[in-house]
Order: structure tokens, then C-alpha cells, then sequence
């Protein structure tokens, strides 16, 4: 796996030679990438930037999947029923690639019931779990000692990715592609909505994910010796998206409008592609199972409970 950590995650300037790169080292790639955007300046219309934009996710996600594929390795998507991870696996289909979706959450979490809905209506392979309470609250105690920290989101979010990994390397699978980096380029977030400035948000978003990110996913790919694919964070992807003008990527309430559009537009079903943002801590219940484990213990709020 250290070699194909080092070629596929290249892509996305995040790891080198098995290791995840420095945060400065991050921070000049954006700064490099945002250069680029500049100098090439907004699409002259939405057509243009929908079009690009299309052809340079497709590209990246062919492109990760071949090197799979010459290494005859078997790959997964993490599939949350919302539209990255939907319409990832919507291009994969299209370009004629197997591969299995894993989907985990509690009982009745609405991450599950989206994903279980998306692969009925686009006739994906899915392997899924659900957890009690209880067993989330194992996963939870396993993020913490993992990562080290009492931050409730960063222990949702990871307790979500180890239960998904632990479910794709059941099924012989360490290599899986997510929607990472989508709700940064194409503002997905609700601090974009309210921003004063859209476009500059993103290109925050974008330097913040080396703290807010990498180290907790790369910490938890690591535990599972998997591969995280992030077609979304692919340079061609980024500058692309950072080209469409932010009043089509926000507008009338609808985040991450133009890559809704695009979706829709591409064939993935209307109510996949405009499905509602939910962070993947709350969608899967994970947050839910936290805030109930922390209520049974006799604890005030969830960061007490964790520490």
C-alpha cells in the first residue's frame, strides 16, 4: 500500500512516500493552485464552468480507478446517499467500473436510509451496518484513543470513518474513494452561505484542512492500512471549481448549487443530487449515539464524556 498511497494520493498533493505532507507544504499547494485560478479568472459563463468542471472529476476519478485497476486492486466508495459520494460513484458506474459501496450508521440514521435509497435507485452494490448504541459507543472510545482528543465532532466524523473502513476491509477492500474536499471547492458549508466573501471562504476552507482533515483521516486510513481516493481534491478539480463565479455556487438558500446541477444534469437521480447537506457525524447518528452515551453516563455535555 505505501506505493499506492504515494501515486493515487500525489494527485492530491496530501500524501508523499506514505506520509502525510506538512501542513506549510499543504498551504503553498493551495497558495500555488489559487495562483493558477487567478491567472485563468472566472468561466465567462456557467455552461463553461459546468462543463469543465464535469470533465476534470470525471478525469480524476478515471484516473484513480486505472491505477487500481493496473494494480489489481479492488475499490470501494464511501457512500453517504448525498451528492459527492453519490455522483462519485454515479461516474464510476458510467465509466464502467466494479466496485462496492459501504454505507454505516445507528439504527434509523438518515446517512443509511440515503445510501440504502441511492444504490436501489442507481442499482449499486452496497454493504452495510448498522450499530446499536452501544456498539457505537466501543467505536467511539476506539476514535479517542486513536486521535488523543475530546472534540466531539472530530470523534463523530473519525467513529463514522472507522466503522466504514472496518466494513470495507471485511469485504477485502482498503482502497475507497470519498467526497472530501467537495463541500470546500463548490461551498457546501453554512459559513459560505453567510460569508462576505464566498470565493475567499473557499480558499480558507481549502488551507484549514490539513488541521481540520488530513490528520484525522489519515490517522484512521492508517489504522486500517486503506487508501482514501479524493477525486474532489485533484489540482484539475480544485482550479476548476474555483473558477465558477460564487453566486453559482450559493443561491436562493441552495449550497453547492452548480455541482447539484451538474449532477442532475449528468443523470444522477434529482432527489440524490439536491439532497440536503448533513455532516457525516449527524447523518450517520454517530453524534446522536454520543450525546446518549454522555447522558447515561451522568455527564453534562459530550466533550466532558470523552475526556
Amino acid at each position: 500500500f505505501p506505493k499506492l498511497l504515494d501515486c493515487v494520493m500525489l494527485l492530491a498533493a496530501a500524501v508523499r512516500n506514505g506520509k502525510l505532507v506538512s501542513q506549510q507544504q499543504w498551504k503553498r499547494h493551495i497558495v500555488g493552485l489559487k495562483k493558477e485560478a487567478d491567472r485563468l479568472g472566472f468561466f465567462r459563463s456557467k455552461a463553461a464552468a459546468k462543463r469543465v468542471s464535469y470533465d476534470s472529476l470525471a478525469a480524476a476519478i478515471k484516473s484513480r480507478a486505472d491505477y487500481c485497476g493496473s494494480q489489481k486492486t479492488r475499490c470501494g466508495v464511501l457512500l453517504s446517499g448525498g451528492v459527492d459520494s453519490s455522483f462519485i460513484a454515479f461516474l464510476l458506474q458510467r465509466l464502467g467500473y466494479k466496485f462496492t459501496c459501504f454505507s454505516v450508521g445507528l439504527e434509523g440514521s438518515r446517512d443509511l436510509a440515503a445510501a440504502k435509497h441511492a444504490a436501489k435507485e442507481m442499482r449499486l452494490k452496497l454493504a452495510s451496518r448498522e450499530f446499536t448504541v452501544a456498539a457505537a459507543g466501543k467505536i467511539i472510545k476506539e476514535a479517542v484513543m486513536l486521535l488523543k482528543t475530546d472534540d466531539p465532532v472530530t470523534i463523530g466524523i473519525a467513529a463514522t470513518e472507522i466503522a466504514a473502513l472496518r466494513l470495507a476491509a471485511a469485504n477485502e477492500i482498503r482502497v475507497v474513494f470519498t467526497g472530501l474536499g467537495s463541500e470546500e471547492i463548490f461551498a457546501g458549508y453554512q459559513r459560505h452561505a453567510v460569508a462576505k466573501d464566498i470565493h475567499e471562504e473557499c480558499w480558507s476552507g481549502l488551507r484549514g484542512m490539513w488541521q481540520r482533515d488530513f490528520l484525522r483521516d489519515f490517522a484512521v486510513a492508517t489504522k486500517f492500512r486503506a487508501t482514501a481516493l479524493t477525486p474532489f481534491l485533484d489540482k484539475e478539480v480544485i482550479v476548476a471549481a474555483m473558477r465558477a463565479r460564487p453566486e453559482w455556487k450559493v443561491s436562493g438558500g441552495e449550497k453547492k448549487l452548480i455541482l447539484r446541477e451538474i449532477a442532475a444534469a449528468a443523470g444522477l437521480p434529482k432527489d440524490i443530487a439536491f439532497r440536503p447537506k448533513m455532516a457525516a457525524q449527524y447523518g450517520s447518528g454517530f453524534d446522536k449515539a454520543l450525546e446518549k452515551l454522555a447522558r447515561a453516563a451522568g455527564f453534562r455535555n459530550k466533550r466532558d464524556y470523552l475526556q
